[in-house]
């Protein structure tokens, strides 16, 4: 009995030395393989000198336009994808650029005689679908504003006011009839000569981190004004995701 004693006072400060000692070896090895942060000293990032994020939008018409053509704000949609490029001033102002790929379609109602019937047809014809619509390059420059100075290496919660020029390479034209034996008969026509190549917007954006409302006022005519073709709403609301928020 007092051999087993006497092992037990022996080994002990053994077993403790030798679990001090691997403890310690092990929290060294952890403390070895941690690696750096590299955003730390990394002038790029949410909220850096420099940042550049992909961005896709998604909008309608809203409010009315010219009494005289009838337009389906909710079927006129707006479609946005693009980058959007960061130089950062301070903690609440930044400078952005946005160039975008854009299609705004303006659909049309069937509910009473048309300009386009004359433009486009030899009389009065009710359709299923009528649109005008537009394809280019639209590029926005604009000032954010951030809320939280303070926040961590993410967007926060932002306003944006800016302006921007869409260049149109496509104008087109499109009716769609569906026919009494169930076919479909689709009638576009492309490089539409009513439409002007240049359109100006004024915009405004609130949101936080990777989500955003946007609303923007179309400031010139979608249509050539010698044509005397009524336009749609200036008016268009939308959200915008931003997958690479932080």
């Amino acid at each position: 009995m007092l051999s087993i004693k006497k092992s037990v006072r022996t080994f002990l400060p053994l077993f403790l030395f030798l679990f001090l000692f691997l403890n310690s070896a092990f929290a060294q090895d952890v403390i070895l393989e941690q690696k750096p942060d590299p955003t730390a000293t990394s002038n790029f990032g949410a909220n850096k000198a420099w940042f550049a994020q992909i961005t896709a939008g998604f909008g309608t018409l809203v409010g009315t336009g010219d009494s005289k053509l009838s337009y389906n704000d909710w079927r006129s949609n707006d479609i946005r994808v693009g980058i959007k490029l960061k130089r950062k001033i301070n903690g609440l102002l930044s400078v952005w650029l946005e160039p975008e790929y854009h299609y705004a379609a303006y659909n049309v109602n069937q509910t009473e005689p048309k300009i386009t019937d004359t433009l486009f047809w030899n009389g009065p014809v009710k359709h299923d679908k009528e649109r005008f619509a537009t394809e280019g390059l639209l590029v926005n420059g604009f000032l954010r504003f951030n809320l939280d100075y303070k926040r961590g290496n993410f967007l926060g919660y932002y306003l944006d006011f800016g302006a921007g020029a869409n260049v149109v390479v496509d104008p087109e034209y499109l009716a769609v009839d569906k026919k009494s034996n169930g076919s479909v008969a689709t009638t576009s026509y492309s490089g539409v000569p009513y439409m002007n190549s240049v359109n100006y917007n004024v915009l405004a954006r609130i949101g936080v981190n990777w989500i955003a409302f946007v609303f923007n006022y179309r400031v010139s005519s979608i249509f050539k004004s010698q044509y005397n073709i009524p336009e749609p709403s200036v008016f268009t609301a939308g959200i915008e995701i931003n997958p690479y928020g932080h």
